[in-house]
């Protein structure tokens, strides 16, 4: 072999192991990825959401934030929770805030319509989405979620009707400074219309006060002895109403509103069961899966429904025997 022949393969292996570790596992164009490795990829960032609740000092409100957090966990979302105490001030400032620290959208329960519209104003300003929850605004958000609330005034109102054998006299213990309480109200005296023998004889505020539902009842009591129901637009007037009636040993009976754990209990007591005898109930499960999902669209740029409302039901001793609670 001569001198050419042995440097020319000398030249070959030398070519072939450098080729080797420049690209290993192939040599040449279309093996491997480039030496790119994934770890240089940015994550994607963590989507935060602002929520304003009505209030966190009442069951259903609890039972609300908790099927939210459920759900955006379920997402891979971080949820930022504030009480807004049922006061339209606060609950702008707390939007101010949420919008400071630029979170991606506000869930909202307003305590006013009228006195939302500014907040939910401000956010789109700033280019964050609202969603409204149970409560709805005078404002614009991209969704509202929340209960039928004229329907379950409906359904109350018929229950007692069937109660009543389509005759009788009632009242409403209100809470006018809801909007979701007066279409309660409003679905209730729509639905004894068709019934020419059932009065509202009168209405009481309670303000989201149970003291104060149960000062309404006394006066129901002592200003109309012919009373034969109330119809409590939230369980906490419920329970004062309860109160009252039974420390005056009087027979009226009570429907009330929300389906909470305290409503399910008095159905079902031999006791308070024969003056608490129905109730609507909400969907607070529902509810927050709903408001979220309704988000998670938003993010992902699909169609969002401009409102989502959840029907309620009437919980009484049937339905409580019949489904185990």
């Amino acid at each position: 072999m001569d001198i050419s022949m042995k440097k020319a393969k000398k030249w070959f292996a030398a070519a072939l192991v450098l080729c080797m570790v420049l690209h290993l596992p192939g040599c040449g164009t279309g093996g491997g990825d480039g030496g790119e490795s994934k770890k240089d990829e940015p994550a994607s960032e963590k989507k935060t959401i602002g929520c304003v609740l009505l209030t966190r000092e009442h069951v259903f409100w609890n039972m609300m934030e908790k099927a939210i957090q459920k759900e955006a966990d379920a997402n891979g979302y971080e949820v930022i929770f504030s009480d807004g105490q049922q006061d339209s001030d606060t609950q702008f400032s707390q939007v101010q805030d949420f919008i400071t620290q630029k979170v991606d959208a506000i869930i909202l329960s307003p305590a006013s319509s009228s006195g939302s519209a500014a907040a939910i104003d401000m956010a789109d300003e700033a280019g964050i989405p609202v969603f409204t929850l149970n409560c709805t605004s005078d404002g614009e958000p991209v969704c509202h979620v929340g209960t039928n609330e004229i329907l379950g005034g409906k359904l109350a109102g018929e229950y007692a009707a069937e109660l009543l054998g389509g005759a009788g006299n009632t009242a409403i213990i209100t809470y006018e400074e809801i909007e979701p309480c007066v279409q309660r109200a409003q679905g209730f005296e729509e639905a004894l219309k068709a019934y020419p023998d059932m009065k509202v004889l009168t209405t009481g505020n309670y303000a989201g006060d149970a003291a104060k539902a149960a000062n309404v009842t006394q006066d129901f009591i002592t200003q109309y002895p012919e009373l034969d129901l109330i119809f409590a637009v939230g369980d906490p007037a419920a329970v004062g109403a309860l109160n009252t009636i039974k420390a005056a040993g009087s027979d009226i009976r009570i429907i009330g509103y929300d389906g909470n754990p305290e409503g399910i209990e008095a159905i079902k007591s031999d006791t308070d069961g024969k003056v608490w005898i129905a109730d609507v109930a909400q969907d607070p499960d529902g509810q927050g899966k709903a408001v979220i999902e309704a988000v998670k669209k938003h993010f992902e740029g699909e169609e969002v429904d401009k409102t989502v409302l959840i029907d309620p039901y009437i919980i009484d001793a049937d339905y409580i025997k019949e489904n185990n609670l």
